[in-house]
């Protein structure tokens, strides 16, 4: 499954296709849903990945974006920690960052704001089949060897949407077509509010 959706993405997104070749991503992309699954893992680190593999954090991170336009193999979620209360939520598409309301509060506000920019952060997380295919395979197939290497997210290693554009259009060229939706909406939002 996960081998014949990255072919499909890199068909139709051509930036990922050249920056990131199948031949030698597929296997490294594999390897590393295979091991964080099998430490529990269902969020993913793209800094992990580039410490894994000796790749730099920023490719690394413009590959999970790029990742994230088939939502077959990743979603991008966001997080957000309530400055009124305190409570991480988790924000499943752009409406819900130009309208975002606490789940435990009911603050209110617009979290493409500016001073909310780097608040918000990018989370990865592993589609729902391939989540399951990959842990029937390691019933089936369980790795001989287990990493000690923690499964959990360090906070330190998820980007903010401050950084989110520049990591996305690298070299004039857009990595994928959500970040792209989500930087043309925060700057429609950016210049009503300046009306």
């Amino acid at each position: 499954m996960l081998s014949e959706k990255l072919k499909n993405l890199y068909t139709e997104n051509r930036t990922l296709a050249d920056e990131f070749p199948f031949d030698e991503y597929y296997p490294l992309l594999r390897n590393f849903l295979v091991q964080e699954i099998n430490l529990g893992a269902e969020l993913l680190s793209p800094y992990r990945f580039a410490v894994t593999y000796g790749l730099s954090p920023r490719s690394s991170v413009r590959f999970f974006l790029g990742l994230a336009d088939e939502e077959e193999i990743i979603y991008q979620y966001y997080k957000y920690e309530c400055e009124e209360c305190n409570t991480t939520n988790i924000i499943k598409d752009e409406a819900e960052l130009l309208d975002f309301k606490c789940k435990n509060c009911g603050f209110e506000d617009y979290l493409v704001k500016t001073e909310h920019l780097s608040e918000v952060k990018l989370l990865f997380k592993i589609s729902g089949p391939l989540l399951e295919e990959i842990r029937n395979n390691l019933k089936e197939l369980p790795l001989t060897e287990v990493s000690n290497f923690s499964s959990t997210l360090d906070e330190g290693t998820l980007v903010s949407l401050s950084t989110l554009t520049e990591i996305a259009n690298d070299g004039g060229r857009p990595i994928s077509k959500l970040s792209e939706s989500l930087q043309n909406r925060i700057e429609e939002y950016r210049q009503r509010a300046f009306l």
